[in-house]
């Protein structure tokens, strides 16, 4: 059988699941809940109360430990610990030391002995409530630090990769030029296709590890305030041999702007990723001659809050999508934005990302 007491139309309103074969007993523990603002909902089967938490949502189970039946509280209390994350407090009213002991494997958040008052009742389940949220809490805490270190270390170790590959890749490419230059002169053409495809597989190593690295960077968590100036200029510096080799002039226009509180790798990955889109399009252009990205840097006040406005404008062909569906990774982008509180907007009649970040000045 089961009984509901309490308004079930308030959500905020925490809902506890009481566990008792005695009719009387489990009415009168509802009702008091109800008293101090909960909702509670009891059941007298070992059955019907396991078909209840695994089809409900309950911030805490009271749980009478002695029950008729072929299962106890403590087995019934053994579920709930290996599927759900629902503290629970047992109700007794005389238990041996064996019994003790096979309760406390589950772990309780607490012991009512019965006969109990209602304030006990209430300093108990405020206290297994509260107990279950800070432990909830300590975990996530936990798993997002573990989360941090992980990518911290591979960011490390990718930069450790990188600088300890891109030399000898260099001296590759450097070699593979002077082969394909000794080919040419002899006219050697297996010589030659050996050089190209020497070229192409370190180019390709290259971009493998630029690629980690910018990965293990954009998803570094640690925040603090930073220079946007010295970002774009990383950034810009990052693709340069991009621009020279197809011949595009990016100019930086920077004002007098304050340190941003950000994740700087994760602004320069999105500046990273505006700026290609920026360069996609630029390339549309059927000439060479006049390719341009514009990034300017500013401060904007809106309703007495000041930002940091970014923009980046083009000067890209009239396939304004041209450059949009070649990026994948204009999701994240976004999810990085608005992880900062900023916003992005695309001004297609500049052909220009306009994106903000807030200022948060120093506590």
């Amino acid at each position: 059988m089961t009984s509901i007491v309490g308004n079930e139309k308030e959500t905020d309103v925490k809902k506890i699941l009481v566990v008792e074969d005695e009719r009387i007993i489990a009415i009168n523990i509802c009702s008091t809940l109800k008293q101090y603002g909960y909702n509670a909902i009891y059941v007298s089967e070992a059955n019907d109360a396991i078909d209840q938490i695994e089809s409900e949502h309950f911030d805490l189970v009271l749980m009478d430990i002695m029950l008729n039946g072929p299962m106890d509280g403590i087995e019934i209390a053994g579920r709930i610990k290996r599927t759900k994350e629902i503290p629970v407090i047992y109700l007794t009213a005389y238990s041996d030391e064996a019994t003790i002991n096979r309760a406390k494997t589950t772990e309780p958040f607490g012991y009512l002995i019965k006969p109990f008052n209602s304030r006990d009742l209430y300093i108990s389940v405020e206290m297994a409530i509260y107990k279950s949220q800070v432990q909830k809490h300590i975990r996530v805490v936990e798993s997002r630090l573990a989360e941090n270190q992980k990518w911290e270390t591979i960011a490390l170790v990718a930069s450790g990769i990188s600088h300890e590959i891109n030399n000898p890749l260099t001296s590759i490419l450097n070699l593979a030029d002077l082969i394909a230059l000794e080919a040419k002169k002899t006219a050697n053409q297996s010589l030659k296709e050996k050089a190209v495809k020497i070229t192409e597989e370190s180019e390709r190593i290259a971009k493998i590890v630029k690629n980690l690295v910018s990965y293990s960077q954009s998803t570094s968590s640690q925040w603090t305030y930073s220079n946007l100036v010295s970002i774009l200029n990383d950034t810009r510096s990052f693709l340069h041999q991009y621009f020279l080799k197809e011949g595009i002039q990016c100019e930086l226009e920077m004002g007098d702007v304050p340190h941003v509180y950000c994740q700087p790798q994760k602004i320069k990955q999105v500046l990273l990723n505006l700026i290609q889109d920026a360069r996609l399009r630029v390339n549309t252009r059927e000439d060479s001659i006049g390719r341009k990205i514009s990034v300017n840097l500013s401060v904007d006040e809106r309703d007495g809050n000041e930002f940091v406005q970014i923009r980046i404008q083009d000067n890209g062909g009239e396939d304004l999508m041209m450059g949009i569906s070649q990026m994948n990774s204009l999701d994240v982008t976004r999810s990085i934005i608005a992880e900062h509180k900023g916003s992005l907007l695309r001004d297609e009649t500049n052909s220009s990302w306009v994106f903000t970040l807030p200022i948060v000045k120093p506590v």
